[in-house]
């Protein structure tokens, strides 16, 4: 089987769902940009050393992929079974906590593995500014915004942790 199917060539794509859309499509956009977000967890992951935040970011990982399904999708159920809840939102505030920096004079990250997560948290303000119409628009839960806006927060305390 080829990588290449030429069915994109003229503009469109298909969904998760089977529907065919533009590639500008709102879902098309949102779900690109969880992927991008994903790709560069994974360059941080190669870089970190501290397993419990690799295992951190693996999570993060998974209810993320999870959400592009949910998104593509139009909800949740259907294919997708591990649903980002407030228990997930809870959960990444447990983590900021514990990795939140007592430094309050932050400069700039210096270090491979900060560089790498603050190019996450970008991608990931990237996300949560495109999801913000969708939210008003009831097409994406609150539960999902409300982890994207912490899971930046996290980053950038990781980030600092690395550092």
């Amino acid at each position: 089987m080829k990588v290449y199917t030429k069915k994109g060539d003229e503009g469109y794509t298909t969904k998760y769902d089977g529907s065919k859309v533009r590639k500008d499509d709102p879902v098309v956009v949102l779900v690109s940009k969880i992927d991008s977000l994903l790709g560069s967890l994974d360059t941080a992951i190669v870089s970190l050393e501290d397993e419990e935040v690799k295992k951190i970011i693996e999570e993060i990982q998974s209810k993320l992929w999870q959400t592009a399904g949910e998104i593509s999708l139009g909800g949740k159920g259907k294919k997708v079974e591990n649903t980002i809840e407030k228990e997930d939102v809870e959960k990444l505030e447990g983590w900021i906590d514990k990795y939140h920096p007592d430094n309050k004079f932050f400069v700039r990250f210096r270090s491979e593995p900060s560089v790498r997560l603050n190019e996450s948290r970008l991608r990931c303000r990237e996300l949560e500014v495109m999801m913000t119409k969708p939210l008003f628009e009831d097409k994406i839960r609150g539960e999902v915004y409300k982890y994207v806006n912490r899971l930046s927060d996290l980053l950038y305390v990781l980030a600092c942790k690395e550092n």
